[in-house]
């Protein structure tokens, strides 16, 4: 049995430059190979819409969502930059070995798991910049990781940067065309962690109809995601040269697959045991003291007085405009009688 799923391949869209140009004397260059890539374009849209759901989400459990943006905007920063790295040191140490400048090319490849430390090391640095128990900042952003997930990892499955071992699986990809011919059909990690994402973001969508421990999904969000990418590690391609560095045969995955399950069981545990934080004034939404200042904004702001037209009674009237030198003069002159 082959897979469903025919090859394809979204190809970035080239964006038109000069080769130079000259100005005041000085020729500028330009590349000619700069292209919009798809994978960037979800990634995007995935970070876009997972950031909106997390302050949907924080309104909803009373936390406002200028912190929440602020707080998402440190976990992305750290995401990506520590993803690349990690990704780098543990995925292709021999490309670094030759040229160390490649761990500041933050664009060129990322690690699930890097990007996850990198997101705790953000979390962090927010934690202690602005004092706030990350329980509370925090899970409403990991409710709506899922979201984000999907998206990205749509960019993955388009562009197929994550082959498969050869597999006869009903959602593998037919002729997947890496390595040398002939081609043959392999599994797509990307296409199964999208599918993941969206199976979680269903459940957390369920879960949160009813109130949880603030802290909760901080645990959860791990707990589902390792085992899952524990067993998925097994099924990377072996016999390709992209394939992933492996170390007494488990990939660096594995491993971090391991830890981060470990870690969500402890802290969800402690969420559980632990007294609920409170959010602080300073970061709380209320609905009802946030419609008091729009109110009280709407009331000190100027009101713009439109002048309305003079109605027919007031201009049949009114006195004639002082401004007619013959006008006094005409309304005391009696009229002659007939």
């Amino acid at each position: 049995m082959s897979g469903l799923i025919p090859w394809f391949r979204l190809e970035g869209i080239p964006i038109p430059l000069p080769e130079h140009v000259d100005i005041f004397g000085f020729r500028a260059s330009f590349p000619q190979d700069w292209s919009i890539q798809p994978f960037g374009i979800l990634v995007a849209i995935g970070v876009m819409l997972g950031a909106s759901l997390s302050e949907r989400r924080g309104k909803a459990v009373g936390v406002h969502p200028n912190a929440i943006a602020s707080c998402v905007a440190h976990v992305l920063i750290g995401g990506f930059v520590v993803g690349h790295v990690f990704d780098a040191i543990a995925y292709h140490p021999e490309v670094v070995a030759e040229n160390p400048l490649f761990l500041l090319k933050i664009w060129d490849g990322l690690s699930s798991f890097g990007g996850f430390l990198g997101a705790v090391i953000g979390l962090v640095v927010y934690l202690k910049r602005f004092g706030v128990d990350g329980r509370v900042i925090g899970d409403p952003i990991a409710w709506a990781f899922p979201l984000g997930w999907m998206f990205g990892r749509t960019g993955c499955f388009v562009v197929h940067d994550h082959p498969g071992a050869p597999t006869d699986f009903f959602l593998a990809v037919n002729d997947y065309q890496v390595g040398d011919p002939p081609y043959v059909t392999r599994h797509d990690m990307g296409l199964y962690e999208v599918i993941w994402a969206a199976a979680v973001m269903g459940l957390f969508v369920y879960l949160g109809q009813t109130p949880r421990k603030r802290g909760f999904y901080l645990g959860l969000l791990p707990i589902l995601y390792a085992p899952f990418r524990f067993g998925l590690d097994f099924l990377r391609a072996t016999d390709l040269e992209v394939g992933d560095a492996r170390y007494f045969g488990l990939t660096p995955g594995h491993y971090a697959a391991v830890v981060l399950l470990v870690a969500g069981v402890l802290f969800l545990r402690w969420v559980q045991t632990s007294p609920e934080p409170t959010v602080p004034d300073e970061i709380a939404w209320d609905p009802t003291r946030e419609a008091a200042k729009e109110a009280s904004s709407a009331k000190d702001s100027p009101e713009t007085v439109t002048p309305s037209a003079p109605s027919a009674e007031s201009s049949t009237n009114s006195e004639p405009p002082a401004s007619d030198p013959l006008a006094e003069t005409r309304s005391k002159r009696p009229k002659k009688k007939r």
